[in-house]
């Protein structure tokens, strides 16, 4: 089980709660039955093969060696419509959604700044995630953000700073963004069960750009991903590297021909999974050589616009000394509170994935 602990060390809200703690709310039985149901009852994991990192087929569903399981959502923006809906009842959010809490590493892309200053800048939309929703984070399970978008600069680097301080303050990861260029670049971390993961992110060619003397986000160069990909994989010995594109046309259901390059050049650098984010719109999923390419997970929790009922996905990765596990997970998002379809409904968003997907050569599918 995941445990989180609750900080009451911040002075803005005196009311937050005492640690919280990941609960096992579904027995293994009904997530296998669910599974089964939503895969068919084929057995989707395979062979990872750390000498060549290729994927080279099946494994018998026998298998039983340890493995870590990560989930990836897409945008959150815990602002706007949400916070008006929502109001303080915390729990509300991922009430339906226990499986996605027990998950070893679970990450979204958090598209605002947490903060209470008002010295937005100027742009069309502008969005601020009050502090006290960091719980509706952790009640989520939310271990790991990517900061590296376009709204996280909404209030400038005061902002992005408070945002770092709170995030820091309750424990839970960021990536892509800092008070300096190198901390932007910094990866995020995790050891679990005798694995090493590292997360990347990126955002841009130079908007909100930090630099050795600037807060700022990550920039989406070459150059700067491959030495990052480089020192996690040589250095800091991560055994898998995951790297967040915040990128691409919003409402286009297909990435752009750059996107397909950048993520190509991407994973023969190094990485093994990109997931990307901002098209607010599911997109395909590729598999490149040793590589599995999500172009978009779409909007998660977004309180950004008026829309209150929308599909979207949890990709999920299980990972194990001789398994990767790639699988989507069909969800419904109503009145700001996501849950998992099933029959015919988690069918039509398979559908609409896999018909996406068609472009490439090879998917997860």
């Amino acid at each position: 089980m995941k445990y989180r602990k609750w900080t009451r060390s911040m002075n803005f809200q005196n009311s937050f709660h005492g640690p919280t703690m990941k609960r096992f709310l579904l027995s293994s039985l009904a997530l296998s039955l669910l599974w089964s149901h939503l895969v068919g009852g084929k057995d989707s994991r395979e062979v990872f093969d750390k000498e060549d990192r290729t994927l080279t087929g099946p494994v018998a569903s026998s298998d039983t060696l340890e493995t870590v399981k990560l989930y990836f959502a897409g945008d959150c923006t815990l602002a706007g419509h949400f916070e008006d809906y929502v109001g303080n009842d915390f729990n509300y959010p991922f009430e339906r959604l226990s499986w996605f809490i027990q998950g070893d590493i679970t990450m979204v892309n958090l598209e605002n700044p947490i903060t209470t200053s008002h010295g937005e800048v100027k742009k069309e939309f502008n969005f601020k995630m009050h502090p006290k929703y960091l719980e509706v984070l952790q009640r989520g399970g939310i271990d790991v953000v990517s900061l590296a978008n376009n709204h996280v600069y909404d209030y400038g680097s005061q902002g992005l700073l408070d945002t770092i301080y709170f995030l820091d303050s309750v424990g839970i990861k960021h990536t892509g963004a800092g008070k300096t260029l190198d901390e932007a670049r910094r990866p995020a971390i995790f050891d679990v069960k005798g694995f090493r993961l590292g997360y990347l992110s990126y955002y841009g060619n130079g908007t909100y750009a930090a630099d050795k003397n600037k807060p700022g986000v990550a920039p989406r160069h070459v150059r700067v991903i491959a030495e990052d990909i480089r020192k996690l994989r040589l250095e800091l010995r991560a055994d898998m590297i995951i790297v967040n594109f915040h990128w691409g046309v919003e409402k286009a259901l297909y990435p752009s021909d750059w996107q397909i390059l950048l993520a190509h050049e991407v994973v023969d650098l190094g990485a093994d999974l990109i997931v990307g984010h901002h098209p607010h719109v599911l997109q395909g999923i590729e598999k490149y050589k040793d590589g599995v390419i999500a172009y978009s997970l779409g909007k998660f929790l977004f309180g950004g616009n008026s829309r209150r009922t929308y599909d979207t996905a949890v990709l999920q990765v299980v990972v194990g000394k001789h398994v990767r596990q790639y699988s989507i997970l069909p969800i419904r998002v109503k009145d700001w509170q996501p849950y998992l379809l099933e029959g015919d409904e988690a069918g039509e968003v398979l559908s609409s994935i896999k018909e996406c997907s068609r472009k490439f050569v090879h998917t997860i599918f």
